[in-house]
């Protein structure tokens, strides 16, 4: 289950993970113009606020990059056990990214991600199936993703097909040593994994141009209470990438992607209070010329989510 902090951040704290937002990896003294406290007291602040689990400095690795391309969003029924326990079960397979009891169609809504098509057969007719109390799994697998958190595709008709790179050997050992902070120094980087800090310099950068990892994101792990719905929407003919284009600019929509399966698309938002779910469906969502039908999925609890492995477009 998604660990949550006690700690109450104050405004500095505030200040500074704001100050984050866009580059994580943004310098001390930097931040220290922009927050009003001395590099000393930010540095000794961003230690704190990792120590009390309240943000993680971890770089997001784009699934391609990391070896996954292929990304399911499964609906899940249970019967005659606790869909909580459920849950549990499938949030310890290392395919599973994010795992949400869920009131709706389904019981369970699961994100997972998978080497190749036939990880994905195996993944849906013998691993799943193993876990007592999985009555019937609907699966979706995306197809062209429009929005992922804050980054939006283009998708214009000059668009150039995006070649994935691998993360190489050095690479991965690169993006390991700054997991657990992604502020680590180039130097501190290369005496851990017996590089030159001229070599990690380069390669972070490369890695960071051919959109392998990013360090635009701040994950905070204690941000108030949190309502979140996985919505499958339905589309007259034509209309699909209008539709699509139309959600990737609803700021409350953090994830958009066409899907082969249960849907024609399906998008994720996210709100502070479950009443507000309501209103973005019905004012925002629903009247978008061409959507012909929406089935959302309200999280009742989120059992498991990694932010490390995602799509960085």
């Amino acid at each position: 289950m998604t660990a949550v902090s006690t700690y109450q951040p104050d405004a500095i704290d505030i200040a500074i993970m704001t100050a984050l937002e866009g580059d994580i990896r943004r310098p001390a003294q930097t931040l220290s113009d922009t927050v009003g406290a001395s590099p000393i007291t930010v540095r000794r602040r961003i230690e704190r606020l990792l120590a009390q689990s309240v943000i993680s400095l971890a770089p997001l690795v784009d699934l391609h990059a990391a070896g996954y391309p292929n990304l399911l969003l499964i609906g899940i029924n249970v019967e005659h056990i606790s869909p909580f326990d459920v849950a549990l079960a499938i949030a310890a397979l290392p395919a599973a990214l994010t795992v949400n009891v869920v009131l709706g169609r389904h019981d369970i809504e699961l994100v997972a991600a998978l080497p190749s098509r036939e990880g994905v057969s195996t993944f849906l007719t013998e691993t799943l199936p193993r876990i007592a109390g999985i009555a019937r799994v609907t699966p979706a697998m995306a197809l062209d993703v429009w929005k992922f958190r804050r980054g939006y595709q283009a998708h214009s008709a000059d668009d150039v097909p995006r070649e994935h790179r691998l993360l190489d050997t050095v690479d991965r050992r690169i993006v390991a040593s700054l997991r657990q902070n992604a502020r680590k120094s180039n130097r501190a980087v290369a005496a851990e994994i017996g590089a030159s800090e001229s070599a990690v310099r380069s390669r972070i950068k490369r890695m960071q141009h051919t959109r392998q990892i990013s360090f635009e994101y701040l994950q905070v792990l204690r941000d108030g209470p949190m309502s979140a719905a996985f919505v499958g929407i339905d589309v007259h003919g034509g209309s699909g990438r209008s539709v699509c284009r139309a959600l990737a600019l609803i700021p409350e929509v953090s994830f958009v992607a066409t899907t082969l399966g249960r849907h024609d698309l399906i998008c994720a938002l996210n709100v502070t209070q479950v009443e507000q779910l309501t209103g973005l469906l019905h004012e925002k969502v629903v009247p978008i010329d061409g959507v012909k039908s929406t089935a959302p999925s309200h999280c009742l609890q989120q059992i498991a989510h990694q932010s490390e492995l995602g799509l960085i477009l």
